[in-house]
């Protein structure tokens, strides 16, 4: 890691610039972090099997209320 030390003369001797490339570092090494945690997450993660998820499909929809209360209403009548 890099001491507190340089960045404080980075931002002095090169101002906005200096705190758009320190910001531009650390942004990058926490993509980088959640990229590797990202890596081991789906290494030890379940893997769907594609073929029965196709074959198996079924879908779902949300709906209001009042469409749900019409709807058995029209089912019961």
């Amino acid at each position: 890691m890099i001491p507190i030390d340089k960045f404080l003369d980075l931002i002095k001797k090169h101002g906005a610039t200096g705190v758009l490339a320190l910001w531009l570092f650390y942004t990058h090494t926490e993509v980088q972090d959640l990229k590797a945690r990202l890596y081991d997450c789906y290494g030890k993660g379940k893997v769907a099997n594609v073929n029965t998820d196709v074959k198996n499909n079924t879908c779902f929809a949300i709906l209001p209320k009042d469409e749900i209360t019409k709807a058995i209403k029209k089912r019961r009548a």
